[in-house]
């Protein structure tokens, strides 16, 4: 190098932890799922601050490389479990097709009085007791989503008789319900506390709605009301567009 003149600058040790997490991935040492070394522990592993791997981590999932689950630890990220825009499936059998192994939590199951929205979406009374139930189903150890479900009374044998940490309320209703239409939208929120807590989000992380109403013969039958991270789930869909 002629002299006077300087070498490239070093990089920032936050840009050097970042080429050695990408490249652990790369290699294959840290395959898609893995939970990898925390902040406290990889820092003194690299001989950087704590400081330097959080903002190294934290970029690297801004860039949909690391999942960041509070509480739970941070993870190479793997393909979101996804839903349809017109189609229904089953949230256990997409966990599963993204290579997490899922499980669920059942936060309630019981005949309970229908709230106001429950009511008009089912064309009952506000009280009328119904099916109800509410499940948390995870991917791995990461919380993907939440689900809320109410039914007209009558309209599925057995649904609350079921154990639904053995599959999923979508599956039993497949097999007792008679859906033949289906209404849905799709919104943003920001969790309450409570929901927070549940999906293991910040309270200012934003998380996508779906709600869900099916018909038999142009009869209401379910309320679905399914909550998910956004940063955890992605929800697309593909049409055949005729050209008038």
């Amino acid at each position: 190098m002629p002299a006077g003149e300087a070498g490239p600058a070093p990089k920032p040790l936050y840009a050097v932890v970042k080429a050695h997490v990408t490249q652990r991935i790369r290699d294959g040492s840290w395959p898609p799922g893995t939970r990898i070394p925390s902040e406290n522990a990889l820092g003194p592993q690299l001989g950087v601050s704590r400081i330097t791997i959080n903002r190294a981590f934290a970029e690297l999932a801004r860039d949909g490389v690391l999942d960041k689950v509070p509480g739970v630890g941070t993870f190479v990220a793997r393909a979101k479990p996804r839903f349809g825009l017109m189609t229904i499936q089953d949230i256990a059998e997409e966990i599963t097709a993204r290579g997490m192994a899922w499980s669920s939590q059942v936060l309630a199951l019981a005949e309970l009085p229908a709230p106001a929205e429950a009511a008009a979406a089912l064309g009952l009374k506000p009280g009328t007791a119904v099916p109800h139930s509410a499940v948390l189903h995870r991917g791995d150890a990461a919380p993907i989503q939440h689900e809320a479900r109410w039914l007209r009374p009558g309209y599925s044998d057995g649904y609350l008789a079921q154990d639904y940490t053995r599959g999923t309320t979508f599956a039993h209703l497949v097999r007792t319900g008679r859906a033949k239409e289906m209404e849905q939208s799709i919104t943003a929120i920001l969790p309450d506390a409570a929901l927070a807590r549940l999906l293991a989000v910040p309270r200012n992380q934003p998380c996508l709605v779906i709600r869900r109403v099916t018909f038999t013969d142009g009869v209401p039958m379910t309320l679905s009301r399914l909550v998910q991270p956004a940063d955890r789930f992605e929800i697309a869909g593909r049409a055949v567009l005729e050209n008038g």
